[in-house]
């Protein structure tokens, strides 16, 4: 008997081991994708929940005139020819170890020594340091 239940534990294990094997076939979630269509309602809720961007805040509702956008161009505009006055101030031709510029509540401050170029940008809230090498 006791040979009888050795041949079939042997014989149980050896076809234990046979697995029969298959293709693997990737079926698609997203029905944009060819997934199911009943998915699309689930997808769209979970993007919906993981949606972090809040459209009013980002919309005007009102539409800027003509002179608005003309008077935000010209403010630009401004700012870079003053932006570019300053630079030219501190690493132009003719420039200068330090300086001290003001305009609308924003002082920059800049001095140069020991081959740095320090600034300074502080607009009453912030402070910005910034050091650059200074090129001679």
């Amino acid at each position: 008997m006791k040979r009888a239940g050795i041949f079939a534990v042997l014989a149980t294990l050896a076809s234990a081991g046979t697995a029969i094997a298959g293709s693997l076939v990737y079926t698609p979630v997203n029905p944009a994708f060819g997934g199911s269509p009943l998915n699309g309602s689930w997808i769209m809720q979970q993007a919906t929940a993981g949606n972090h961007f809040n459209r009013a805040s980002t919309t005007t509702s009102t539409q800027l005139t003509q002179s608005q956008i003309f008077a935000q161009q010209l403010q630009s505009q401004l700012y870079a020819s003053l932006a570019n006055q300053i630079t030219q101030a501190i690493f132009g031709v003719n420039a200068q170890q330090s300086g001290t510029f003001s305009f609308e509540g924003t002082t920059i401050s800049f001095t140069k020594a020991n081959g740095q170029t320090n600034i300074t940008i502080n607009d009453g809230t912030t402070i910005t340091q910034i050091s650059l090498p200074t090129v001679n």
